[in-house]
């Protein structure tokens, strides 16, 4: 019998679109535990992960490097910079001898704010992967990059 929480729903003839729809299924339920995970947070899925990419960044990053770096519109960008600075979590730092340009960085109450959510969203993470070993997360992340590159040709 299918799991509903696991299985797809419905049967493939085709392999290469029955691994797709394996890949798009996992993402969505994907998703579906990060807004659970989220709900019991101070951060929305977004916030966090500009936080995180903020304190695991070497070099100071503007809104456009966020913006690639998440893979989210520089339109919405900007609104959550904005609110994460209202809160006092990240700053605008002026970038000299560019007035239109600024470096975003995390605030010390960021920083400690992001340090308390983290440990708990690491358990997760290896809550949910851990049905794979090392040898096979290198597998799962080659294979991912593969369809990213076959994406990348195809659109």
């Amino acid at each position: 019998m299918k799991d509903p929480n696991v299985d797809i729903p419905i049967e493939f003839k085709v392999p290469a679109h029955e691994a797709l729809m394996n890949i798009w299924w996992t993402g969505t339920l994907l998703k579906r535990a990060a807004r659970r995970f989220f709900r019991n947070t101070p951060f929305s899925e977004a916030e966090f992960n500009l936080l995180v990419v903020l304190r695991h960044s070497e070099a100071e990053l503007s809104q456009k490097d966020l913006s690639a770096r998440l893979l989210v519109d520089k339109s919405n960008i900007t609104g959550l910079i904005d609110r994460l600075e209202k809160a006092g979590l990240i700053a605008r730092n002026a970038v000299p001898g560019d007035r239109r340009r600024y470096h975003i960085t995390l605030t010390a109450e960021g920083r400690r704010r992001i340090d308390q959510v983290d440990p708990v969203y690491h358990e997760m993470v290896e809550q949910v992967m851990s049905g794979l070993d090392e040898r096979e997360y290198r597998q799962l992340i080659r294979l991912t990059r593969k369809v990213r590159q076959g994406m990348a040709r195809a659109v």
